[in-house]
């Protein structure tokens, strides 16, 4: 459902905060928000969650025209806040709820561009329950190492492994399913047969893709730490390893993903790029990072586009998916 686009007099929400383990990168991307939009004479509120229940009460009494979302991870990223702000009648940024579930969900996701024919790493999973560990194929056999572990409903690289050997896989399964056991992730683990070769990442705004970016670390994966600490990482826009064509390849693989998903706003795909220059989707990200080290600013900042016009297109896109409100 279309809904006008914001107007300076609106009073604007920015959301961040929340209860995942992303928390501290969703204030940092929030404020930096708030401080562009305010920048830009917009009334921009920042809403710091720490209790869902207290969130909606607080909307409705500051009477929000739109909401901006800088929330990261579980209660953020994956359709709940999306749903909460349908039935407030909220206008929000980014991806609608149908979209963000799936997004979220590694395993849907995969399944997902499997079944529309794009080319994702093949993956087994472990489910975890009552401290035991269930191992479940989901192609012709279970992927063996060297494969990353990854828990199924996070994102910026928490409780990210790559195993190299079946002894170590063993190991980190079980403090894999320490950590679901305690409620610290999901408890069904993602194991992803490893691609080498070249990492990119492909930001779109307003179904535009942007310039590619290859991604190197100073040394071992794209982890938490090499992805918000200044200087671990390197970022080549345009990519210094990958051809024109390979990222052209990029571009339109991520679009037709995007749609597929029915993303919308501003979102990331992540790729690798084999030795036989074939790129395999990792995964979509619905919210990207917006902190001084995130991707998609520095994707928009090579279109052109610096981080208070990026803010405001972010704004401007805010919309109800479809409104089922009775206030």
């Amino acid at each position: 459902m279309d809904h006008p686009s914001p107007s300076p007099r609106d009073h604007i929400a920015v959301l961040m905060g929340g209860i995942s383990r992303e928390r501290e990168i969703s204030l940092r991307s929030g404020q930096a928000l708030v401080n562009s939009l305010r920048k830009q004479g917009i009334a921009a509120d920042p809403i710091t969650i720490h209790s869902w229940r207290a969130l909606v009460p607080e909307l409705l009494e500051k009477e929000i025209h739109a909401a901006v979302l800088a929330l990261h991870g579980p209660c953020g990223e994956d359709g709940a806040v999306q749903g909460l702000l349908e039935t407030l009648g909220i206008p929000y940024t980014g991806s609608g709820i149908a979209a963000a579930a799936i997004c979220m969900d590694k395993i849907l996701c995969k399944r997902m561009l499997r079944a529309a024919g794009l080319p994702t790493p093949e993956w087994s999973l472990a489910r975890v329950s009552h401290g035991k560990i269930e191992l479940i194929q989901e192609q012709d056999g279970l992927v063996a190492p060297p494969v990353f572990v990854k828990p199924n409903g996070s994102g910026s690289s928490f409780g990210v492994f790559f195993v190299h050997s079946p002894e170590e896989l063993e190991s980190i399964l079980h403090q894999s399913a320490q950590m679901s056991e305690t409620g610290q992730q999901s408890s069904t683990i993602l194991m992803e047969k490893a691609v080498v070769g070249h990492e990119l990442t492909l930001s779109i705004l307003d179904d535009q893709p942007l310039p590619v970016i290859e991604i190197q670390p100073e040394k071992g994966f794209y982890n938490y730490d090499n992805k918000y600490t200044p200087g671990r990482t390197s970022y080549n826009i345009p990519p210094v390893n990958v051809d024109a064509e390979v990222q052209q390849q990029v571009q339109r693989l991520g679009l037709e993903a995007g749609r597929i998903m029915g993303c919308r706003g501003l979102y990331r795909v992540d790729f690798m790029v084999d030795s036989n220059r074939r790129p395999w989707i990792l995964e979509i990200n619905t919210t990207p990072g917006l902190t001084a080290t995130s991707l998609a600013p520095k994707a928009a900042a090579a279109a052109g586009i610096d981080f208070d016009s990026l803010a405001a297109r972010i704004l401007a896109g805010a919309r109800l998916d479809r409104c089922c409100t009775g206030f």
